[in-house]
């Protein structure tokens, strides 16, 4: 069974500037907690529908993780999917959503539909664990996104 997350932030900045940022995969190091790091990224340079995303990571400086994404949707400047085909979860898709809220702001909705494992243990984990993790970790990135468009959207 299928589990969502869903999260929103308002931004100091233009839902296109926002777009851009999210589109480009190497400002994912800009958000992500001090706890990762991205070892190794490879992928194409604007978004695509179709176009691949691959993160190398560690968690803990110990937890090896290998991501392969897929941009599912892409248009600009409201809407961003990408979802895993190959990873930690049997189903992970994560949706943007950046909502104009004049000229120079916009709030951001992160909407995460996700499955650790089939069988009644995974939905547990899925349920419990994983849920923690997508609060504590999205609560850092949008901190670390609010800064950002404080600091680089004009």
């Amino acid at each position: 069974m299928p589990h969502t997350y869903h999260t929103s932030t308002p931004l100091a900045a233009s839902a296109a500037t926002m777009f851009a940022f999210h589109s480009d995969p190497h400002n994912l190091s800009q958000v992500m907690p001090p706890t990762m790091t991205v070892t190794r990224l490879e992928t194409e340079v604007p978004a695509k529908e179709g176009g691949l995303i691959e993160i190398h990571c560690r968690d803990w400086g110990v937890i090896p993780m290998h991501w392969v994404c897929r941009w599912k949707t892409v248009r600009p400047p409201h809407v961003l999917v990408d979802e895993m085909v190959r990873g930690p979860f049997s189903l992970f898709v994560h949706e943007h959503r950046f909502e104009p809220q004049g000229e120079n702001a916009c709030v951001m909705h992160d909407t995460v539909t996700y499955q650790w494992g089939r069988a009644w243990w995974g939905n547990l984990i899925s349920a419990i664990g994983v849920r923690l993790y997508l609060m504590v970790l999205f609560r850092y990135r949008h901190h670390r996104t609010r800064q950002w468009a404080r600091d680089h959207a004009r």
